[in-house]
């Protein structure tokens, strides 16, 4: 995944703290319309990434993340209470525990269940660094900084 971002400092360990803009799903320029405004309560995220590309504070970059872990930690957050979710009503439903109602109500707790597993996987993702970013391009170096 790239994106662009802006340099704030860099450090001697070859790593510099980049400001990243959050970008909607819609596309669109949320500064010129208050609609996702009120949605976004933080518009910048603030990461620290390898400066491949040598860039100094205020600098334009191409920023990149790894792509597998990326996509794990997608399917982790995203699709594993789901799966839980569906797993559980299928166990309930398969046994005829009860009503239709009880089914869904097993399908909850798959659901619940799943959440203390990505709990435990962000800790562990920040733990060992697990999301890594690399500046991989200057787009616009900023002299005057």
């Amino acid at each position: 995944m790239e994106q662009m971002a802006v340099v704030k400092s860099v450090q001697s360990n070859g790593m510099a703290q980049v400001s990243v803009r959050r970008t909607t799903a819609c596309a669109h320029d949320c500064d010129k319309c208050a609609g996702c405004e009120q949605l976004n309560t933080r518009m910048e995220n603030t990461v620290l990434a390898y400066n491949d590309a040598q860039a100094s504070p205020g600098d334009l970059v191409r920023l990149q993340s790894e792509n597998a872990t990326f996509f794990k930690t997608a399917a982790i957050v995203y699709v594993l209470p789901l799966v839980l979710a569906l797993v559980f009503y299928g166990v309930a439903s398969a046994l005829q525990l009860g009503s239709e109602g009880l089914h869904a109500l097993f399908a909850g707790i798959g659901f619940l269940l799943g959440i203390p597993i990505i709990v435990a996987w962000d800790r562990h993702m920040k733990k060992v660094n697990g999301l890594r970013f690399h500046i991989v391009e200057i787009k616009k170096a900023c002299s005057g900084m």
